[in-house]
């Protein structure tokens, strides 16, 4: 298994004479305990590079430094916890079930949750006779599928909104923010 940074797979390879060594009705399991294996490696890399220091990203334009109103401030609170219940909703709906997948072909299917392949089930007949080229395409459709829809990449990025971002360009600069808020000259 190949995997990127974010663990999505980038490829599948089986040995040349992997029929010598795995019987075909266990190379469902053998790939499933390599994909987790490929995706601990990638995330353990990932937790062990340096965080770089990014200047918050803001699509809010800089404030003219009006005094904010406290209708103003209860309304951008409102506006972000709804957006943070809406995100918090679509998180458990994703965390909380098990996705599946099934190659074009039919030979391959699977089952992962929260990132992690659970189940790997492969035609052992067909696995028996098909090229390992066949059989690493219809593997990595489903592993790509089953990746996209145990681990949706717009949930990784977290909570996104315009009232998110006003609320963060608000706080970037805590002296701003206070003399905006009436509580500095």
């Amino acid at each position: 298994m190949t995997v990127d940074d974010s663990a999505d797979v980038l490829s599948v390879a089986l040995a040349a004479h992997w029929k010598q060594v795995v019987d075909p009705r266990a190379l469902g399991s053998t790939v499933t305990s390599a994909m987790n294996a490929a995706t601990m490696q990638a995330l353990a890399e990932h937790v062990e590079r340096p965080v770089a220091e990014e200047p918050p990203a803001s699509s809010i334009p800089p404030q003219d430094g009006s005094r904010i109103t406290p209708a103003e401030a209860t309304r951008l609170m409102d506006a972000v916890t709804a957006d943070l219940e809406r995100f918090k909703q679509q998180v458990a709906e994703v965390i909380d079930r098990s996705v599946t997948a099934e190659s074009r072909g039919g030979h391959v299917r699977g089952t992962a949750q929260r990132g992690q392949v659970l189940d790997i089930a492969i035609d052992p007949a067909w696995a028996h006779t098909a090229r390992n080229s066949e059989l690493e395409q219809e593997l990595l459709e489903v592993l790509r599928a089953l990746r996209a829809r145990s681990a949706p990449t717009d949930l990784a990025q977290g909570p996104q909104s315009p009232a998110i971002a006003e609320l963060v360009a608000l706080v970037s600069d805590p002296n701003t923010l206070l003399r905006r808020v009436g509580l500095l000259p």
